[in-house]
């Protein structure tokens, strides 16, 4: 029997459970983290983490570790969603940060009643109009964690009345947020340095995954996404800042699925790959290519 050790005291409730329920599992397998890491896409040093409750492992690895010990996968799943549910939800706004309501206008003297009462009346609803967007900015930054949605540029359709216009292969090389796959995509696994967070996303209404790189420093050079063989790869030679996506891959296997990043002097892939490490610049660009995904695949 293994010896775990304690889990973090910053787990919420609904992760211990889950990470309780891995260890569970992983028990009812007989199998060490190397054994694990043979049975399924995901490394021992991935295993070492996600039962160690340091990083909410993917959907993928939740029913890959089901699959190998005979779980009951839906109960599992139910376990897993709802962990991923209270880590990925917003933060309450408290009662200090929302603006109180407008004081209503003293009542006017009979005489200024008429043009001057619609102006200041007009003045009350700017006042809460712009109380309201305020509070929607608030509350909109701090579900930024859970979900960065890209802003195209004027003129661009918006996710708003975007649908689902691809599926499958014919989404392939395309950008999510201009076919409507952005707008059910969820993050299947998260890698988050100290300078940036690289996201490993995907759309069951497109059948689609794709990488996505926030940097808070610097700018990020390559942002690909690799299934298999297959990839799919965005350059900014000049550092793009802000949110970068690469294009999308059609697949039904998340547990292939590779999301990397080059930002400034770092690399960094997370899915089926847990990967961070400094760039090499005697390795080309020292970014990932095809022979090392192929090769760390196995």
């Amino acid at each position: 029997m293994s010896h775990w050790r304690p889990l973090p005291g910053t787990l919420d409730t609904h992760a211990q459970c889950l990470t309780e329920e891995l260890r569970v599992l992983k028990e009812r397998t007989g199998l060490s983290l190397d054994g694990l890491a043979r049975k399924t896409p995901y490394s021992k040093s991935a295993w070492h983490r996600y039962l160690n409750g340091e990083k909410l492992p993917p959907r993928s690895a939740v029913v890959a570790l089901g699959q190998v010990a005979g779980a009951d996968l839906e109960r599992l799943l139910a376990v897993y969603e709802a962990a991923y549910r209270a880590r990925n939800a917003p933060a309450p706004v408290s009662a200090a940060a929302v603006p109180a309501p407008p004081t209503p206008p003293a009542p006017l003297p009979a005489e200024r009643t008429g043009p001057v009462r619609k102006i200041l009346r007009g003045a009350g609803v700017l006042r809460t109009a712009g109380a309201l967007v305020a509070l929607t900015a608030l509350v909109a930054t701090m579900g930024a964690a859970a979900s960065i949605v890209q802003i195209p540029a004027r003129g661009e359709r918006t996710d708003e009345h975007a649908s689902a216009a691809c599926h499958g292969h014919r989404c392939q090389g395309r950008y999510p947020w201009r076919f409507g796959c952005n707008r059910d995509a969820r993050a299947e696994s998260t890698h988050v340095g100290t300078t940036y967070t690289v996201r490993l996303r995907f759309s069951p209404s497109c059948g689609t995954v794709w990488s996505e790189v926030q940097p808070r420093s610097g700018g990020a050079q390559k942002v690909s996404i690799w299934v298999g063989r297959d990839a799919r790869l965005t350059s900014h030679p000049r550092g793009r800042e802000g949110l970068a996506v690469s294009p999308m891959l059609a697949t039904s296997d998340l547990g292939q699925a590779v999301a990397c990043a080059k930002v400034t002097d770092r690399v960094a892939c997370t899915g089926a790959v847990e990967l961070t490490a400094p760039v090499h610049h005697t390795d080309g660009d020292g970014f990932p290519g095809p022979k090392f995904v192929e090769r760390v695949m196995r």
